[in-house]
């Protein structure tokens, strides 16, 4: 049986995978229309443009969270891998305090684009900036949660040997 903060954490991860999903879908119309106008109509459509750029980089922060569920980011760990369990926790445990300290700052130094946002408006669409500047705290917010949930669950095998997932058995 699932604890709540196991199902709060799932239904956390399936939401954000949506989000994704959902932005990914947004961005990818928005790229298709705006090459349609320019192409098929001779018309730039600027919002569109606009909305495509909003949409990636919010993909960007929350996707780069999704790759720390899934463990898909890219990590060279031959070095660890060959240490004693008690050093490659230790390695485990410096590598994710960097990450952290990466995360911190650039949450924190979103702050002032907060703060300015909250006067600025995009070109084309007039949305708060505040929104857009959002992306920052909140996609390193959830990064590092993952983060977090790495380091708990890799704990009794923090570098296990490469295996082999389902889209490198498809090749």
């Amino acid at each position: 049986m699932l604890t709540l903060i196991e199902k709060v954490l799932l239904l956390l991860r399936r939401l954000v995978s949506g989000v994704v999903i959902v932005l990914f879908s947004v961005m990818m119309a928005a790229v298709l229309v705006q090459v349609a106008g320019r192409y098929v109509f001779n018309y730039s459509i600027a919002q569109a443009s606009e909305i495509a750029t909003f949409c990636q980089i919010w993909l960007v922060l929350l996707g780069a969270g999704v790759a720390m569920a899934r463990g898909q980011h890219v990590a060279i760990d031959m070095v660890p891998a060959q240490f004693s369990l008690p050093w490659a926790r230790a390695a485990l445990i410096f590598i994710a305090l960097v990450s952290a300290a990466f995360l911190a700052v650039l949450a924190w130094g979103s702050q002032p684009l907060l703060r300015m946002g909250a006067f600025q408006t995009s070109p084309s669409l007039q949305m708060p900036m505040a929104w857009m500047y959002l992306c920052l705290p909140v996609g390193a917010a959830y990064i590092a949660l993952e983060l977090l949930l790495s380091v708990i669950l890799r704990w009794n095998d923090p570098f296990p040997p490469p295996s082999l997932d389902h889209e490198e058995e498809a090749i």
